[in-house]
């Protein structure tokens, strides 16, 4: 079992959500949520100042699971570059802000979550910078600390 299988587990709600979002809206709109994923989960993982090799395997990884294949590994790769366009111009809150209004769904939000802290878990743990991102999207998100813990702890054992 991958790493990422490992932090989804138990999260089949996650992948029912976004099979759901996937079936109700236009591919456009689809791809505009899965898209919102993976920069959310992008700027927590270059919160640090880089992207390792291990945390573009993981967001790849994570999110090729998440759509069950239905997006091409070189989309998931396109969206992560245009992520960076964004979080440079706009800064990381804005993004999360944006983000989190174009994930409504908890069960989306979950999901996202628990991949963007296994992406910071990876290469020796998370940091204060990558700490303090993945906080600020939590609030985005509106968590409660006890759920912002809980749900950093599945991201751990990725």
């Amino acid at each position: 079992m991958s790493d990422i299988e490992n932090a989804l587990d138990g999260m089949d709600e996650v992948q029912a959500a976004l099979a759901a979002e996937r079936a109700a809206q236009a591919d456009s709109e689809g791809l505009a949520i899965l898209g919102a994923m993976v920069e959310a989960a992008y700027i927590v993982a270059v919160a640090d100042g880089s992207l390792s090799e291990n945390e573009t395997h993981t967001l790849i990884e994570g999110f090729l699971k998440l759509t069950e294949g239905d997006v091409d590994q070189d989309a998931i790769a396109g969206m992560l570059e245009y992520a960076g366009e964004g979080l440079e111009s706009e800064g990381r809150d804005a993004r999360f802000e944006a983000i989190a209004g174009t994930l409504e769904d908890e069960g989306l939000r979950d999901g996202v979550f628990v991949v963007a802290s296994a992406v910071a878990w990876k290469d020796g743990g998370i940091g204060e910078k990558q700490g303090l991102a993945v906080r600020a999207l939590g609030k985005a998100f509106g968590y409660s600390e006890n759920k912002l813990q809980t749900l950093l702890a599945k991201g751990r054992h990725a």
